[in-house]
């Protein structure tokens, strides 16, 4: 509870849109943090897995999809806020193998990474493609991913009611300076691509539009 009512209390903060989508990317909305659904023709792909069992299966049957649907799933990092459903799944887990340790601890038990991840990889994920990018410092093994035009950026960034991209506060991350060190760098190695980017994806706000608002974080 203490984690939800943090957050919560960043009062600079966008809400979450229950309903945005772009295409094939949805976002599953629980309560202070969210969860992205990618619904394909030869897999169903989940980016975290939420903060309550009950609320996940539900969003996933708004889709008329159960927890067994799920063939893939990427963790953007760790934190038991993005991990609920994740012992539910008999899905193929994506994740930095920094982040064991953490994901083993917050759930409180053993947990195979069945695909470790390396920075710059593209996975094929049925027909979902997948590009990983490593963003240390909110974690050790904090992960961006690139899906259909949408980055998600799980707790890397936020917005806020300026509606600028800003970090997570300090007291949220391990490293706080590295974490912002990290999002320069991505936005400087997605520069050439920018029109690539059409949604940036936070876990805790809002959606953003475009490349720009990660250009001028």
């Amino acid at each position: 509870m203490w984690l939800a009512l943090a957050w919560m209390g960043c009062a600079d903060v966008t809400g979450i849109d229950r309903d945005r989508s772009s295409g094939r990317v949805v976002v599953l909305k629980d309560w202070f943090t969210s969860a992205l659904l990618v619904k394909g023709e030869e897999s169903v792909v989940l980016f975290d897995a939420g903060f309550r069992k009950g609320t996940m299966t539900r969003r996933l049957a708004d889709h008329d999809l159960t927890p067994a649907d799920i063939t893939h799933v990427f963790v953007t990092h760790g934190h038991r806020d993005h991990l609920a459903l994740l012992p539910e799944l008999d899905a193929s887990v994506h994740a930095f193998a920094e982040e064991a340790p953490l994901i083993e601890e917050e759930l409180q038990e053993e947990l195979t990474i069945d695909v470790p991840l390396e920075d710059g990889q593209v996975v094929q994920a049925g027909d979902v493609e997948v590009e990983v990018f490593a963003v240390p410092g909110h974690t050790a093994g904090s992960a961006v991913f690139l899906v259909d035009g949408v980055l998600v950026l799980g707790d890397a960034a936020l917005q806020n009611r300026d509606e600028a991209l800003i970090p997570v506060p300090e007291d949220r991350s391990e490293d706080p300076e590295q974490l912002v060190s990290s999002m320069r760098a991505l936005a400087q190695r997605l520069q050439p691509r920018a029109s690539e980017i059409d949604w940036l994806a936070p876990s805790h706000s809002a959606w953003m539009a475009g490349f720009e608002p990660l250009a001028s974080f």
